[in-house]
Protein backbone atom coordinates (compact mmCIF):
# COMPACT_ATOMS: atom_id res chain seq x y z
CA UNK A 1 0.00 0.00 0.00
CA UNK A 2 1.28 3.45 -0.90
CA UNK A 3 1.06 6.31 1.57
CA UNK A 4 0.00 9.68 0.22
CA UNK A 5 0.70 13.02 1.87
CA UNK A 6 -2.71 14.45 1.02
CA UNK A 7 -6.16 13.27 -0.03
CA UNK A 8 -5.63 15.10 -3.34
CA UNK A 9 -2.53 12.97 -4.04
CA UNK A 10 -4.47 9.80 -3.26
CA UNK A 11 -7.34 10.93 -5.51
CA UNK A 12 -4.94 11.72 -8.36
CA UNK A 13 -3.29 8.30 -8.03
CA UNK A 14 -6.68 6.57 -8.01
CA UNK A 15 -7.79 8.53 -11.08
CA UNK A 16 -4.60 7.50 -12.91
CA UNK A 17 -5.29 3.84 -12.12
CA UNK A 18 -8.91 4.15 -13.28
CA UNK A 19 -7.80 5.82 -16.52
CA UNK A 20 -5.62 2.79 -17.25
CA UNK A 21 -8.59 0.49 -16.68
CA UNK A 22 -10.90 2.61 -18.87
CA UNK A 23 -8.36 2.29 -21.68
CA UNK A 24 -9.00 -1.48 -21.70
CA UNK A 25 -12.59 -0.95 -22.89
CA UNK A 26 -12.04 -1.32 -26.62
CA UNK A 27 -14.18 0.17 -29.38
CA UNK A 28 -15.52 -3.33 -30.06
CA UNK A 29 -16.47 -3.81 -26.40
CA UNK A 30 -18.09 -0.37 -26.30
CA UNK A 31 -20.06 -1.16 -29.47
CA UNK A 32 -21.17 -4.49 -28.01
CA UNK A 33 -22.33 -2.87 -24.78
CA UNK A 34 -24.04 -0.02 -26.65
CA UNK A 35 -26.02 -2.51 -28.73
CA UNK A 36 -26.93 -4.61 -25.68
CA UNK A 37 -27.91 -1.54 -23.65
CA UNK A 38 -30.25 -0.26 -26.38
CA UNK A 39 -31.84 -3.71 -26.64
CA UNK A 40 -32.29 -4.19 -22.88
CA UNK A 41 -33.68 -0.67 -22.48
CA UNK A 42 -36.16 -1.31 -25.31
CA UNK A 43 -37.29 -4.66 -23.90
CA UNK A 44 -37.26 -3.99 -20.15
CA UNK A 45 -37.35 -0.22 -19.71
CA UNK A 46 -35.49 -0.18 -16.40
CA UNK A 47 -32.40 -2.41 -16.32
CA UNK A 48 -29.32 -3.30 -14.32
CA UNK A 49 -25.96 -4.91 -14.89
CA UNK A 50 -27.77 -8.19 -14.15
CA UNK A 51 -29.74 -7.80 -17.40
CA UNK A 52 -26.57 -7.06 -19.33
CA UNK A 53 -24.79 -10.00 -17.69
CA UNK A 54 -27.56 -12.34 -18.83
CA UNK A 55 -27.02 -11.54 -22.53
CA UNK A 56 -23.35 -10.58 -22.79
CA UNK A 57 -20.66 -12.95 -23.98
CA UNK A 58 -18.06 -13.88 -21.39
CA UNK A 59 -15.45 -11.62 -23.00
CA UNK A 60 -17.49 -8.48 -22.44
CA UNK A 61 -18.50 -8.99 -18.82
CA UNK A 62 -15.27 -7.80 -17.24
CA UNK A 63 -15.68 -4.37 -18.78
CA UNK A 64 -19.33 -3.93 -17.75
CA UNK A 65 -18.54 -1.96 -14.60
CA UNK A 66 -16.21 0.35 -16.47
CA UNK A 67 -18.78 0.83 -19.23
CA UNK A 68 -21.57 1.67 -16.76
CA UNK A 69 -19.31 3.95 -14.73
CA UNK A 70 -18.35 5.82 -17.88
CA UNK A 71 -22.01 6.37 -18.75
CA UNK A 72 -23.13 7.29 -15.23
CA UNK A 73 -20.36 9.88 -14.86
CA UNK A 74 -21.51 11.73 -17.97
CA UNK A 75 -23.55 14.80 -17.10
CA UNK A 76 -23.95 16.36 -20.57
CA UNK A 77 -25.88 14.52 -21.75
CA UNK A 78 -27.20 12.60 -18.77
CA UNK A 79 -27.27 9.08 -20.23
CA UNK A 80 -28.53 6.89 -17.39
CA UNK A 81 -30.87 7.77 -14.55
CA UNK A 82 -30.49 5.72 -11.34
CA UNK A 83 -33.96 4.53 -10.25
CA UNK A 84 -33.25 1.80 -7.70
CA UNK A 85 -31.16 -1.24 -6.95
CA UNK A 86 -31.40 -5.05 -6.94
CA UNK A 87 -29.12 -7.82 -5.63
CA UNK A 88 -26.36 -8.83 -8.03
CA UNK A 89 -26.69 -12.20 -9.76
CA UNK A 90 -22.90 -12.44 -9.93
CA UNK A 91 -21.90 -15.15 -7.44
CA UNK A 92 -18.65 -13.29 -6.70
CA UNK A 93 -20.65 -10.25 -5.55
CA UNK A 94 -22.49 -12.24 -2.84
CA UNK A 95 -25.79 -10.41 -3.41
CA UNK A 96 -24.27 -6.93 -3.26
CA UNK A 97 -26.71 -4.37 -4.69
CA UNK A 98 -26.37 -3.19 -8.28
CA UNK A 99 -28.07 -0.09 -9.58
CA UNK A 100 -31.16 -0.12 -11.76
CA UNK A 101 -31.18 2.51 -14.51
CA UNK A 102 -33.40 4.09 -17.11
CA UNK A 103 -31.89 5.20 -20.40
CA UNK A 104 -32.74 8.88 -20.82
CA UNK A 105 -33.91 10.25 -24.19
CA UNK A 106 -30.67 12.26 -24.39
CA UNK A 107 -28.76 9.11 -23.48
CA UNK A 108 -30.40 7.18 -26.31
CA UNK A 109 -29.45 9.96 -28.74
CA UNK A 110 -25.87 9.92 -27.39
CA UNK A 111 -25.49 6.14 -27.83
CA UNK A 112 -27.15 6.14 -31.26
CA UNK A 113 -24.87 9.00 -32.37
CA UNK A 114 -21.85 7.07 -31.12
CA UNK A 115 -23.07 4.01 -33.05
CA UNK A 116 -23.53 6.10 -36.21
CA UNK A 117 -20.05 7.58 -35.81
CA UNK A 118 -18.54 4.09 -35.65
CA UNK A 119 -20.46 3.10 -38.80
CA UNK A 120 -19.21 6.22 -40.60
CA UNK A 121 -15.67 5.54 -39.47
CA UNK A 122 -15.84 2.01 -40.89
CA UNK A 123 -17.22 3.36 -44.19
CA UNK A 124 -14.43 5.90 -44.43
CA UNK A 125 -11.81 3.24 -43.73
CA UNK A 126 -13.16 0.91 -46.45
Amino acid sequence: MTDYATPDEARAAANNKLAAFYATVTDWTEALFDQALLHVADVHGAFSANDMRAIMPETGRGAAGLYFTGLTKRKHPLVLEHVGDVPSINAKAHGKPVYVYLLTPAGRQFIEARKAARTEQRRAAA
